[in-house]
């Protein structure tokens, strides 16, 4: 929904002046970051997946 409003608004200003750039710029920014965002949470959560077992293999392990 952000990005569309975003999308919205650099087609209200007007072409060629320095807000559509800035505006163009921070859509691309923010599809840029939440690919980002999205990408570490999946890795964090594949990595806590791939944990589980051995932290549970050495929850029995005594010393």
């Amino acid at each position: 929904m952000i990005y569309l409003l975003n999308i919205f608004i650099y087609l209200l200003t007007p072409l060629g002046g320095v807000l559509s750039y800035c505006s163009l710029l921070r859509i691309a920014f923010d599809a840029i970051f939440g690919a980002l965002l999205f990408l570490q949470c999946l890795f964090s959560l594949h990595m806590f997946l791939f944990m589980l077992p051995w932290i549970f293999c050495l929850r029995n392990f005594s010393l």
